[in-house]
């Protein structure tokens, strides 16, 4: 299903970007330019991006990238 339609994102999309290694809205924003127009995807986006972090495994330190700067930088580690 499409959670936002200015930017043709699916919530097929926003899994998958999860799976990448997303987690948050910023990066969602960055890449796939989630709620970075209209914004009225924004808290369906985040519903949808919540539900697929709690389904991934949990973390562990060795897969954890922190960006830190101009937020400019990669989401994905």
């Amino acid at each position: 299903m499409y959670v936002c339609l200015c930017k043709a994102v699916t919530d097929k999309d926003i899994q998958r970007a999860v799976q990448a290694g997303a987690s948050s809205m910023r990066c969602l924003r960055q890449e796939h330019g989630v709620a970075s127009q209209c914004g009225r995807c924004a808290g369906h986006a985040k519903e949808v991006l919540d539900d697929a972090l709690q389904q991934q495994a949990p973390v562990t330190e060795a897969t954890v990238t922190v960006v830190t700067g101009t937020g400019s930088g990669v989401c994905y580690p």
